[in-house]
């Protein structure tokens, strides 16, 4: 859950998503409440249709989405001994740490060259987090029911196997603590998506643990990752103050310590039409704290 954000930010994104004639201000007449609640509705109306007519698509296309199964494909990342690290020592000292050629190459190609279309997303009906996305784990069900790309819940698996769970445990074992991964979720972001600075409401828990958030950049828009939808860390929630902005957002990860005050967000995407930021995103917690 986001919190922290900026009340500029918001009105910013009220104008840009429910209209320019939105109201922002403190004091509204109840004409002014008739408008924004009217434009409010038309926003969620809008989408909630964009997501029932995805939905009907994957039913109709459900049948075709089975596909011959093929050689079990083992995905591998490019992390080494020195990398870990370095990840490492990153998270220590200053919370974050950002890598570069995260999958291997044949890895990373397979999983965009499978990657599901925009119909398997649903469109966030929110204004501060204006972009596709869709949670997958936790879910009792959600390997009996994946209806998208069988190689993408392959990439789901590999991050869940105890093979993967080795390496995120070496990266934070300063913690002195094993952790697991808690959520998973993937997103596609098109021209226009934005996501207000914001803190992670996870930080509420930092007397009693602290959680990471993995970002992994399958693909977007790389000429100017800041406007294709690079997450990054900013002092203030403006966008005013950068810490650090991701300089690919292919094949590229950045981790953080949720817990810690880092306000973060991408400015609203400028990018040519059908040129999506893809990214798997993931959360790991402490064993046994709920």
């Amino acid at each position: 859950m986001a919190v922290l954000f900026s009340k500029n930010e918001l009105n910013y994104a009220r104008k840009k998503y429910y209209g320019k004639l939105y109201v922002c201000k403190d004091n509204l007449s109840f004409l002014d409440k008739l408008i924004n609640k009217t434009l409010i509705y038309f926003y969620n109306f809008r989408y909630s249709l964009v997501n029932a007519k995805r939905k009907i698509f994957k039913v109709i296309n459900y049948p075709f989405t089975k596909k011959v199964k093929k050689d079990e494909f083992k995905f591998s990342i490019n992390l080494d001994e020195n990398s870990i690290e370095k990840i490492s020592n990153d998270l220590k000292n200053k919370n974050f740490s950002f890598v570069e050629n995260f999958l291997s190459k044949e890895s990373y190609e397979h999983l965009i060259s499978n990657w599901p279309n925009i119909n398997y997303f649903n469109h966030n009906k929110q204004i501060i987090k204006h972009y596709n996305s869709r949670r997958e784990w936790p879910s009792k069900s959600f390997f009996d029911k994946f209806d998208a790309s069988n190689e993408l819940k392959k990439f789901y698996a590999f991050l869940l196997s105890g093979e993967f769970k080795k390496i995120y445990n070496k990266i934070i074992n300063f913690e002195k603590k094993e952790y697991q991964i808690c959520a998973i979720s993937s997103s596609m972001a098109a021209k226009d998506s934005y996501l207000i600075p914001h803190v992670d409401g996870v930080i509420k828990n930092r007397e009693t643990s602290k959680n990471y958030n993995f970002i992994y950049f399958l693909d977007g828009y790389d000429k100017n990752p800041s406007l294709g939808g690079g997450t990054g860390f900013y002092k203030d929630n403006e966008f005013q103050s950068p810490i650090f902005i991701p300089s690919t957002i292919k094949n590229s990860i950045v981790i953080y310590n949720q817990t810690e005050e880092f306000y973060h967000g991408f400015k609203t995407i400028e990018c040519p039409k059908n040129v999506y930021r893809k990214t798997v995103n993931f959360q790991i917690k402490p064993e046994n704290i709920n």
